[in-house]
């Protein structure tokens, strides 16, 4: 699953990485990601990428009482198709979300261990994910869900689920561009990151508040 991240890169590093024609203002960066949070995402339509912080935690458009429903911060990749929360999304509501590490916790002598997970080259990345808009409110509440797959060699020592990554240009155009390219196509890229492009260390037990948000959060720390 994926329960907490990280985006630490710099504004300009985003926009030219994934081609961004429109970006936040009030962009800054963070270190502990958390559900109910808002989120920096990205869309495409007519080649053009806006990009905008949207709700972790997808409330359907279909759920009259928003108080009453759980938001859903992850959904499996194999069962997308079989959900009334998700299947209605898959050819339309595609987008990114910024990251550039995850969190996961491993139980070790019976404490849990946080760890932070990342790429080898320490540069960002997208996970796959859908959003959706509720109207049910008198302010549309635009919420998003991060998708997940099977963990890859590195991750499944601490967990058997992680978050769909996307780190080219071919599998962010095809997720994104959802004109061109239909679920049953974009699917494709719903796969576990390599595990030999990825690595991992622990880090301090800090990050289990939300409220802790500042960059002595990824440093190392002794498991």
């Amino acid at each position: 699953m994926c329960g907490r991240f990280t985006l630490t890169a710099e504004k300009e590093q985003l926009i030219d990485a994934f081609q961004l024609e429109f970006f936040p203002d009030e962009y800054e960066p963070s270190y502990n990601i958390a559900p109910s949070q808002q989120v920096l995402a990205a869309v495409q339509s007519n080649s053009i990428r806006r990009c905008g912080y949207i709700k972790w935690g997808l409330v359907p458009c279909w759920v009259k009482d928003t108080k009453k429903w759980k938001p859903l911060i992850n959904a499996r990749s194999e069962t997308l198709t079989e959900k009334a929360s998700f299947k209605h999304l898959l050819n339309k509501n595609r987008c990114i979300i910024f990251a550039d590490s995850f969190y996961e916790w491993k139980m070790e002598a019976g404490k849990k261990t946080p760890y932070r997970i990342l790429t080898k080259t320490g540069k960002p990345f997208a996970f796959a994910a859908l959003w959706d808009c509720n109207r049910t409110r008198s302010k549309d509440l635009v919420t998003c869900t991060i998708l997940t797959t099977s963990a890859n060699e590195v991750v499944k020592n601490i967990h058997d689920r992680m978050p769909v990554i996307l780190d080219t240009k071919d599998a962010v155009e095809i997720w994104l561009n959802v004109e061109e390219f239909d679920f049953h196509e974009a699917k494709e890229v719903m796969v576990p990151y390599p595990a030999i492009n990825q690595k991992l260390y622990p880090v301090s037990k800090l990050i289990n508040s939300p409220k802790n948000n500042y960059p002595d959060l990824i440093l190392p720390q002794e498991a």
